[in-house]
């Protein structure tokens, strides 16, 4: 990140810039509840055009009615921000380019399932009225479960835009279709002989015009045969019909599928060991950088001629030392939480200090979720979409269930079930002993944390909505439509409280889905909000922290002057909320401060658990501190930030950078 580089766009805080092209820069961005996604801020000479962010507004609106599973998912935007931008879900995993330049081409069997899911993709992408003009191998990103196309919709953005009507086209030389070259109309048909030429590259390392000089390569394009005698003898004839120079004379989309698959379905291809054997160690995992996505600009001066399930598994392993947990704390978990001042007992009668390690455990993929415990057990999520159940006692796994995608949300247990939201749009439904699924509730879109109440599960999803669940069946009882992103909510009594990316808080009716009142803000409220004592106290990213009457909607007070980075989490009469490098204390009721503590790093949302608040740290600290003077009581030092922690009887759970997450003595 560079002195030009911006800390927070919209709800998200940046933490790093993973790419830079014609259309604008890319960053790793977290939500205040701890999701990661890619954002991608447009340049500023694009704002300058006019009739810019209609265009670019109403991309952004087809591109959500993309819902293919290979597709990234567009889970946030704003057109009319002073720098528009677009957040997608953060794929955990190197491109195409970047794997097959590391561990060379991709064996046929490889190519095949790559082939398969880039075919669904695109139907995706063309069924939602988009044609994706940029299809390389830098915009195909691999995941375990599959590839995901980025970038959709974005460069038709640019090359309707007066940048590029000027005599420049957005495009990548060597990927780009005659017809595109030539400043010709556009149909599918382009997609497809991108296609044809990223499935040359997976297979033979090369592009199937060669490496030649910008000019060079267009002329080849248009005017010359590819190269394919590298390409399996299996794929020749294929490959070549979707680089034929005639758009009507490349095969259908739906053609192509029975070629690729030879009947099977892309998600059978893509089962365990789709991947090459020599891609299987480090990338496979997830744990390379992400890849740079620029979107090349070309100048042309003149015409140039049923689901991955993995069952439950009642093993027990030994946990190791890696773990990450992203997500802010709802609040305390649990009644039982202790002072620091007291001493716990080990199990020889030994007194144990507050802040030792009891134990830490490794899971395959990072953890964006806080944990949530229950009885003997706490459930943790990961991001190659595991969720986890884990003894208490001793760290040691009793059971996991994969999802179809990462998850980026919390697990809610109650009545013996664990509820889960995960990126594949699903609300799952486990049985908290076995992990056996109860049952699975579709979505249109990447869904939150839920809560349960009642009966009813009530979840968020980037569709929009926010949906009524019964959770003895599974089956939808209302459907609530936002004007964005909908987040995580809160209940109280007979109303549920949600936040949008649309700037506004939600009060809705729990038995009939219908609007009670909405308050807006300046920025997304993004955050799950608290309820106490008559008001709900919530977050926006124009910098505030509100309390608003929990029944009208009308602002009760307002804390201004601090970058509301966390969830806020109610204890005592005392809102506790963090922001940049300090956690605040608030009375609830007038928003007077209390008292702040300042961490050398960033904060995230604190639990707060009898007399002791406990807060993370980008410093890689987890502090204890005193609820009633703010003073540090201890802290434990970890090898990487530390994110939110959850408090259940004598001990703090909580994530490092570090990928591990730990269970420490209070």
């Amino acid at each position: 990140m560079g002195p030009d580089d911006p800390a927070v766009v919209g709800p998200y805080r940046l933490a790093a810039q993973l790419g830079s092209g014609g259309m604008g820069r890319v960053y790793l961005g977290y939500s205040p509840s701890g999701r990661q996604v890619a954002i991608k801020v447009i340049r500023p000479e694009y704002v300058q055009e006019p009739a810019f962010r209609q265009r670019f507004a109403r991309e952004v609106i087809a591109s959500r009615a993309v819902s293919g599973f290979f597709t990234a998912v567009v889970v946030d935007a704003d057109p009319e921000g002073r720098r528009p931008w677009l957040a997608t879900a953060y794929i955990p995993g190197p491109s195409l380019q970047q794997a097959v330049q590391k561990s060379g081409p991709f064996p046929e069997r490889s190519v095949r399932a790559l082939g398969a899911a880039l075919v669904e993709a695109l139907t995706a992408i063309h069924g939602a009225a988009l044609i994706h003009r940029d299809l390389k191998p830098a915009n195909v990103l691999l995941a375990q479960d599959g590839p995901r196309v980025i970038d959709f919709g974005i460069s038709r953005l640019a090359e309707h835009s007066g940048l590029t009507l000027t005599g420049t086209t957005i495009g990548s030389p060597g990927y780009m279709s005659p017809e595109q070259i030539r400043g010709l109309p556009i149909e599918p048909s382009s997609d497809v002989f991108s296609l044809g030429s990223v499935l040359a590259f997976a297979a033979t390392g090369a592009g199937p015009f060669g490496e030649a000089s910008v000019p060079a390569l267009l002329f080849r394009v248009v005017h010359e045969e590819p190269d394919l005698e590298a390409v399996p003898a299996g794929l020749r004839e294929l490959i070549s019909s979707c680089l034929a120079k005639t758009p009507t004379d490349r095969p259908a989309l739906p053609d192509l599928m029975p070629a690729l698959t030879g009947g099977r379905s892309p998600v059978e291809m893509l089962g365990a060991g789709w991947l090459p054997e020599t891609w299987q160690g480090e990338e496979a995992t997830g744990t390379l950088a992400f890849p740079d996505v620029p979107s090349s600009t070309v100048e042309l001066r003149a015409p140039v001629p049923e689901q991955p399930q993995n069952p439950p598994e009642p093993l027990r392993e030994r946990p190791v030392s890696r773990r990450r947990l992203l997500y802010a704390a709802a609040g305390a978990l649990g009644a039982g939480g202790v002072a620091a001042a007291t001493w716990a007992m080990t199990r020889d009668g030994k007194p144990t200090a507050p802040g030792s390690l009891r134990w830490r455990f490794t899971t395959t993929g990072t953890v964006l979720s806080y944990p949530r415990v229950a009885g003997d057990l706490v459930y943790a999520a990961s991001n190659d979409g595991t969720l986890y159940a884990i003894a208490t006692a001793d760290g040691q796994r009793q059971w996991k269930y994969t999802t179809a995608a990462a998850i980026g949300s919390a697990p809610t247990v109650l009545g013996g079930s664990v509820y889960l939201g995960s990126d594949d749009r699903t609300l799952y439904a486990f049985d908290a002993r076995s992990g056996k699924v109860r049952w699975r509730f579709a979505t249109g879109g990447i869904v939150h944390s839920p809560v349960v109440t009642g009966g009813v599960a009530y979840v968020g999803s980037a569709d929009r909505r926010l949906y009524a669940v019964d959770t003895a069946s599974g089956k939808r009882r209302w459907a609530f439509a936002a004007g964005n992103d909908t987040h995580s909510p809160a209940v109280s009594g007979e109303t549920v409280y949600v936040g949008s990316s649309d700037t506004s808080l939600y009060a809705v009716n729990a038995n009939t889905g219908e609007k009670r009142w909405a308050f807006t803000t300046r920025g997304a409220v993004s955050g799950i909000p608290a309820v106490a004592g008559g008001l709900v106290h919530f977050g926006s990213t124009d910098g505030n922290l509100y309390a608003v009457d929990a029944d009208t909607g009308k602002q009760v007070w307002r804390f201004e002057g601090a970058s509301v980075g966390s969830n806020p989490v109610i204890a005592k009469g005392v809102v506790y909320v963090g922001g940049g490098k300090t956690l605040h204390a608030l009375d609830a009721g007038t928003g007077k401060p209390r008292w702040e503590f300042r961490a050398a790093g960033d904060v995230h949302a604190p639990a707060a658990a009898g007399a002791v608040v406990y807060v993370g740290s980008d410093d890689s600290r987890l502090y204890a501190v005193n609820a009633a003077t703010g003073k540090q009581l201890w802290a434990y030092s970890a090898p990487a930030a530390v994110h939110s922690p959850a408090v259940a009887q004598d001990t703090v759970y909580f994530g490092s950078d570090d990928s591990t997450l730990y269970a420490v003595h209070i």
